[in-house]
């Protein structure tokens, strides 16, 4: 009962602040003489007064939140901020049934990317808006989550960093507060400058600032149909690319470059094999597409970079339509969607840092069996890795080629083709957005599909997010023991 209190207490807190936020395109649509700005204010009167009344009845001296808390807390803010969140989409002027607006939520908040509403360029701009903010807003939200409360679980990868930050203590809220400061900051700043260098490309202000709280945030939303590729714009596409490859990074050690130690930066483990991958199979890609679409090194080149870097990402912007471009590379986008970005980064996936323990630990499996005499240590960073963490990325990479399984099941059980249950399901728990299919592929949306898949690939949006075992953990009689 005290976990539940500590956890309503913080999350009308939440609400207050949600409420606040809800004021922004609410402001914003009044003074554009929309007609959205209504639903944007009730959502911002119901949260305060809601929120205010949660704050006050669960107020206690003792606001730490331990560990059963910071799961619930985790699980019960996301779905709550999306079925708010979802309200605009419903009742608003995009006028969608209550599954494709909980869709749309999700997708934003989880920073998917995935999208119902199918004419972008005519939407209300407040709209546009409040998906941008949602992105931003889960964007910075999980970076503090995998750092503050992932650790506990050794599955977010933070504890492998040695930074002032970490702390073996089960109490998170403060380590959570002492982070926020130097993770918002920098978060912050590259949104700033994100828009800026997008605005000195030629796109316009609103456009700009709409695309770089989504980039940062690794998250896909676009205000066009034609994603990225309506600008036609080399000097964008290389701005975008840029800051997508710098979000995927770990924003720990952003923090720490910006503070004059690159160094940790650039001999990071992770971030070296990160974009040695990502340059790799940009060239692969670029001779596939020269070898068969006839297009110049250059501008294949031009092509292939944007697409890998976006998948890889787990962004989901686009500027061709890569679902056409042949077996070779639906394959190879599919398994790089997977694999996603660094951790502690507003990327996705599996993360760089599990593919390294899991290719170390099999690396030394092989030399046990070569020279069964023989002591070999795993290390990561030029540190041994402990034994629960080995057990807990092989237990985590199992669930998660379950969740995929099942998902792609289920997709298939629902009518849905090969492809689209594949890359629907990869692109759902992988936060990536499009899939690799003509139906749900960059050319389209998910508008298309039924009712049921939506549901479920929500929930794969969800679990895949919150990184599977918060989830699996709450489940656990045994931690409600405790």
């Amino acid at each position: 009962m005290d976990n539940l209190k500590s956890s309503l207490y913080v999350i009308g807190n939440l609400l207050v602040f949600f409420s606040l936020y809800s004021l922004i395109p609410a402001m914003y649509d009044y003074l554009t003489l929309g007609t959205d700005w209504a639903v944007f204010s009730l959502i911002s009167i119901v949260c305060l007064f809601t929120g205010l009344n949660i704050s006050f009845t669960f107020k206690n001296r003792n606001k730490d939140v331990e560990v059963l808390s910071a799961f619930l807390l985790t699980f019960i803010s996301w779905i709550i901020l999306t079925l708010i969140a979802a309200i605009p989409f419903c009742i608003g002027s995009t006028n969608l049934s209550f599954i494709d607006s909980f869709f749309e939520s999700m997708s934003g908040l989880t920073t998917t990317g995935a999208t119902i509403i199918q004419d972008l360029d005519n939407t209300s701009k407040s709209i546009l808006l409040w998906r941008a903010m949602l992105q931003w807003l889960g964007g910075i939200g999980i970076i503090v989550i995998a750092i503050a409360i992932f650790p506990i679980l050794k599955i977010g990868g933070m504890q492998l960093f040695q930074t002032e930050f970490s702390s073996k203590d089960e109490k998170v809220l403060p380590r959570t507060t002492k982070i926020a400061t130097g993770i918002g900051f920098v978060y912050l700043i590259l949104t700033l400058l994100c828009t800026f260098f997008l605005y000195s490309t030629g796109v316009e202000f609103f456009d700009s600032l709409a695309h770089g709280m989504t980039i940062i945030a690794t998250g896909g939303f676009s205000t066009k149909n034609m994603s990225i590729g309506f600008f036609d714009s080399v000097t964008t596409e290389l701005v975008t690319i840029s800051f997508m490859i710098i979000s995927s990074l770990p924003f720990i050690l952003l923090f720490q470059a910006l503070k004059g130690n690159i160094i940790h930066l650039l001999k990071n483990s992770q971030v070296k094999f990160f974009l040695f991958l990502v340059g790799m199979i940009t060239v692969i890609v670029t001779f596939w597409l020269k070898k068969y679409y006839e297009v110049d090194y250059i501008q294949a080149l031009r092509i292939s970079s944007f697409a890998v870097v976006s998948i890889a990402t787990g962004s989901g912007f686009s500027t061709y339509d890569f679902s056409v471009w042949g077996t070779f590379t639906t394959i190879l986008f599919l398994f790089i969607m997977l694999i996603g970005g660094c951790s502690g980064s507003s990327s996705c996936g599996l993360k760089i840092f599990r593919i390294q323990i899991l290719l170390r630990s099999s690396l030394i499996l092989i030399k046990k069996i070569i020279q069964p005499r023989g002591i070999f240590i795993p290390t990561y960073n030029s540190r041994e890795i402990d034994q629960e963490v080995l057990n807990s990325v092989t237990g985590y990479f199992f669930l998660y080629l379950i969740t995929f399984s099942s998902l792609t099941l289920i997709l298939s059980f629902d009518g849905q083709d090969v492809l689209t249950s594949l890359s629907g399901a990869a692109a759902s728990i992988a936060n990536v957005g499009p899939g690799l299919s003509e139906i749900i592929g960059p050319a389209n949306n998910y508008s298309g599909i039924s009712s049921l898949s939506k549901f479920f690939l929500s929930l794969g949006m969800l679990i895949g997010r919150l990184e599977l075992f918060p989830i699996l953990v709450l489940l656990s009689p045994h931690l409600w023991r405790r």
